[in-house]
């Protein structure tokens, strides 16, 4: 018995070991103690810093942070540990591996796990395992820090795998596999992922329930599909620390609701959206034609940003231009060129290259697989590309956008091809496995792989003929690359010519991926025809399709993630090292104010939130009244606004130097103070217009909706000492004193949110109301008054209640259920010996 159980595990503790290899090679520098230089991670710890440094100091959850966009909560970025057990698999699963290996380790395990599941041969299942990992579009996003994108789509498989064992009776083990890779995918919360996670699921559901109606097995299929929904919902309740609070933050940003504001509305663009803006949502959304990209890396120019070589047709017209080869080498080694041409007018990174073999042993398995499963993995796929090509399919995908349920609160299409990228993968190894299975004859066989050799070779040909004829080599970028040109070449003429250069590298580009693809593919088929003609043993054939995907798709991602892009610690916190103007500012010793820097670009980038209490600030769910505050204010430079957010300092490029320079606005009105007046207004769009012009220091715009609150003929007063001053600085709260000998209306420079911010005056409730758009104002009666403001979010406390004893139940259920699968297994193993 003990040998037979060896005999079982060796290959897949082989399996793991090829694996981490694999990882460990492909991101070598990391043993050497670099990481990567991702440009998101470092708006990450901008973003995260306050938080966690206060974290540090006082070991109390950081709930609210005011280092970005005048304040917000901190729920997306750092609240500290939270109450979710399942947290702790991540480390399990991937060995504790450093990142990026394990994400990459992850991804591989699990696709391995569920091509385990569905039984295939051994190195069927290596290959699919590094085919899905090495998606060249998983280490794009590596590469650039969606590090919780990642986990997510690594994650995906074992979701699958977990509910297709359940479907196959395996009801406990299952439903316990669903569990756990559920509740690990819901923890690592990218929710965009996780949508299509489930778009996946409802489609495996259909498919199964289809199956089992014709096999009269649906008692069989609703057992399994209740076992399986409470599995999910135990899943959902574990991380419901992070769900139930970033549902009602949700309600408050761009991602969720709708501002109140019609200013810029017209009757066309008045649909109704609780979510994002339609023309928003869809950047990066990809081109029909560029779907070739899966078989094609170069078919639309990969990247936007791309060194050439001066051997290049670019470089080589420079030089008939003149221009020096040691020049032309300088140039091109130091500057990137866009050669991306295809429909994301935003550019990309990079294209979605699943591989060539994977492509066409995608098209085999279409003419051989017979089972049920490959109906739902085709609708997924079809479903993956409609969702990618967003605008570029608008018929569909805005009627989707109004109307499938949550779908319009993500933006960027692009990231729908996930699930094909996953698809592909199964499929393909599925034609692999019906190549080897022994159901078909020969000459079926050999019939079907020349079909399919001339359905993908067909595929090349027609995508090539589509850009030569009719897409062309343009891009989006080639206007302002012109006017570069030109400046640069002394004439628009010499920039025509290096702009058709440039789409001549780009045709050469789309041929010589086109070739390198066809080689692939051959490789591929050729190995599989010495098999059917018995001059190859399947492991062989299968070693040499498994090795040349892994050639394949490295090479191609060589291209994005490579010993360049990793970095050690300190070049990665260069950026993140503060100059000559932040260190100035840091010298104030008041403990409160903000700044405002626009020598970079202030609303798409957190580095200013490493330093300071920032205006600006970069997060993909701002709130919705701070997004119509820098629309209408703080975009026009209104200095009344900018003052009433407490800007006391601007950071500004030098106009000789360029460097950044640090200038103190002695207008800036502090922390809070006491107003002569209110202008009420009957609308939010009143409201804004009125701030056009307001002093805001000395009279406040409210919207009617809060004059009940603060007593229908209540007019403020004040008097020429009244003041409000903070005595105490805190992320979850805030203590002032106020002096006024009349009653009057305190504004504080703090951003409204009414989710959890609560005013007390001498430790007694007191209303918050909304003022100036975007503040928080209080009425303070006469006298002096101890007032504080706390941010005790209810939704947050009992989130984390639910998600301790849930997660700990999941995890415990989880021990018992593949215990209790090994102690049967062992009884039946005793049971036929014995016998």
């Amino acid at each position: 018995m003990k040998q037979n159980w060896l005999k079982a595990i060796l290959p897949h503790v082989a399996a793991i070991g090829i694996f981490l290899l694999l990882a460990v090679v492909y991101c070598s520098p990391v043993l050497e103690g670099k990481i990567v230089n991702q440009s998101d991670m470092k708006n990450v710890k901008g973003m995260a810093k306050e938080a966690k440094d206060f974290y540090e100091a006082t070991g109390e959850r950081p709930l609210w942070s005011n280092n970005m966009f005048s304040g917000m909560p901190s729920y997306v970025v750092f609240t500290g540990p939270g109450a979710n057990k399942v947290a702790y698999m991540n480390r399990v699963v991937t060995l504790n591996l450093p990142d990026p290996i394990n994400m990459l380790f992850l991804a591989m395990i699990c696709m391995y796990l569920l091509l385990c599941i569905l039984d295939f041969k051994y190195w069927i299942r290596v290959m699919g395992a590094v085919a899905f990992a090495f998606c060249s579009y998983n280490v794009i996003i590596i590469d650039v820090g969606h590090v919780t994108k990642m986990y997510d789509i690594a994650l995906m498989p074992a979701v699958l795998a977990g509910i297709i064992l359940t479907y196959r009776g395996r009801l406990l083990t299952g439903a316990a596999l669903t569990a756990l890779a559920t509740g690990m995918l819901i923890y690592n919360n990218h929710l965009q992922i996780i949508y299509y996670t489930l778009i996946m699921v409802l489609c495996l559901a259909a498919g199964a329930f289809v199956h089992a109606y014709k096999e009269k097995q649906l008692p069989q299929f609703f057992k399994a599909s209740g076992l399986l929904a409470i599995a999910g919902g135990l899943a959902v309740l574990t991380s419901m620390d992070s769900l139930l609070i970033l549902h009602e933050y949700a309600d408050y940003t761009m991602r969720g609701s709708k501002s109140e504001l019609t200013l810029d509305q017209d009757d066309v663009t008045q649909k109704k959206s609780t979510g994002l803006e339609i023309e928003y949502a869809y950047d990066w959304s990809y081109g029909v034609p560029e779907s070739a990209t899966f078989l094609i890396p170069g078919y639309v120019g990969n990247s936007s940003a791309q060194k050439l070589s001066s051997g290049s047709n670019f470089g080589e017209q420079m030089i008939s231009l003149g221009v020096q080869q040691a020049q032309v080498d300088q140039f091109l080694s130091q500057q990137k060129l866009p050669m991306y041409y295809g429909a994301q007018a935003k550019g990309t990174s990079g294209p979605v290259y699943v591989g060539a073999i994977i492509c066409f042993l995608f098209v085999l398995s279409l003419l051989l697989v017979t089972s049920w499963q490959k109906w739902w993995l085709i609708a997924v796929t079809a479903i993956g590309f409609i969702l990618a090509w967003g605008k570029n399919m608008s018929f569909i995908n805005d009627f989707l956008f109004y109307h499938l349920p949550l779908y319009n609160k993500f933006r960027a299409p692009a990231q729908a091809l996930v699930l094909p990228s996953l698809t592909f993968v199964v499929l393909a190894c599925w034609g692999l496995q019906e190549v080897a299975n022994g159901k078909h004859t020969k000459a079926e066989l050999l019939t079907k792989l020349k079909k399919s050799l001339l359905i993908t070779g067909g595929i090349i040909v027609f995508f090539n003929l589509i850009s030569i004829f009719f897409v062309g080599f343009s891009s989006h970028s080639d206007a302002g690359m012109l006017q570069y040109f030109a400046q640069m070449m002394g004439g628009e003429e010499n920039g025509k010519l290096l702009i058709r250069a440039l789409e001549k590298d780009r045709n050469s580009l789309l041929l010589k991926d086109s070739f390198r693809s066809i080689v692939f593919i051959a490789i591929a088929a050729g190995a599989i025809w010495a098999f059917l003609q018995d001059k190859l043993k399947w492991p062989v054939a299968a070693f040499i399709i498994a090795a040349a995907v892994t050639i394949d798709l490295v090479q191609v991602d060589r291209n994005y993630l490579n010993n360049d892009s990793f970095v050690d610690d300190m070049t990665f916190m260069q950026e993140l090292t503060p100059s000559a103007a932040d260190q100035q500012i840091k010298q104030d010793p008041d403990p409160y104010y903000r700044v405002f820097n626009v020598a970079t670009s202030p609303f798409d980038d957190a580095t200013p939130s490493y330093f300071h209490k920032s205006i600006g600030g970069y997060s993909p769910a701002k709130l919705w009244l701070y997004q119509d505050l820098i629309s209408h204010q703080i975009a026009k430079n209104n200095m009344h606004v900018l003052n009433m957010l407490n800007t006391k300092y601007f950071i500004v490029p030098d106009q000789k130097s360029g460097q950044p320079v640090a200038q103190r606005n002695p207008d800036a009105y502090g922390n809070a103070w006491f107003v002569k007046d209110i202008v009420w207004a009957p609308d939010a769009n009143t409201e804004m217009k009125t701030l056009d012009y307001l002093n805001t220091r000395d009279t406040a715009v409210i919207d009617k909706r809060f004059q009940s609150q603060l007593g229908g003929n209540f007019k403020p007063g004040t008097d020429s000492s009244a003041s409000i001053k903070l005595t105490k600085y805190g992320l979850n709260s805030l203590a002032y004193t106020s002096n006024n000998s009349q009653e009057g209306l305190g504004v504080f420079s703090e951003i409204y949110y009414p989710a959890g911010w609560k005013a007390f005056i001498d430790d007694k409730p007191a209303d918050i109301v909304r003022v100036d758009y975007a503040l928080r104002g209080v009425k303070i009666p006469a006298g002096q008054h101890k007032i504080d403001l706390k941010f005790e979010p209810a939704t947050f406390f009992k989130g984390q209640k639910i998600a301790g004893i849930s997660s700990t139940l999941l995890l415990l259920l989880v021990i018992a259920a593949f215990g209790w699968e090994l102690f049967t297994q062992n009884k039946k193993e005793e049971t036929v010996v014995k016998k």
